[in-house]
């Protein structure tokens, strides 16, 4: 059972890997946080945190490293864990998909918490000029999600 699992967590991280550098010409515009989402879905809160994480440190690896992947990986298992408790009561998709959506505005925020530290820039300034790279993010997060509900057969 743990190869299994182990052979599952390479093959999802290196989707997420995949996806995130061909997406990479589009800014914000990247099916893995509704990928994450839906392995919380399909395997389970801890699975969907190993993948977000190793995604984003062997991406991190690929598209340059610093000290904001730990900002993305701490903002994600926030969004993911509360992604997982709303979850259990929400059954419609259409709910799912707008907590999804509130989610991943919640990341933009908490993102540009780390980012503005690490550029030394006063915060709110610097998370509303980023709102709009933050909307693309949730409106294709959004979108993707039902797509990849019907590709891992969940209901």
């Amino acid at each position: 059972m743990i190869t299994t699992r182990l052979t599952r967590l390479a093959i999802l991280t290196a989707l997420a890997c995949v996806l995130r550098i061909a997406f990479g010409a589009f800014p914000n515009v990247k099916p893995i946080t509704a990928l994450f989402f839906v392995l919380i879905l399909a395997y389970g809160l801890a699975d969907a945190i190993i993948v977000s994480t190793l995604t984003m440190i062997v991406t991190g690896f690929l598209m340059g490293f610093s000290v904001i992947i730990l900002g993305q990986i701490i903002s994600y298992v926030l969004i993911l864990s509360l992604g997982a408790m709303i979850f259990r009561w929400l059954k419609s998709i259409i709910l799912r998909t707008l907590l999804i959506f509130i989610l991943t505005m919640l990341y933009g925020f908490l993102i540009s918490i780390f980012s503005a530290q690490l550029f030394g820039s006063p915060f709110w300034p610097f998370w509303i000029s980023g709102l709009t790279f933050d909307l693309a993010h949730a409106v294709s997060t959004a979108l993707f999600f039902p797509i990849l509900m019907t590709i891992f057969k969940i209901s």
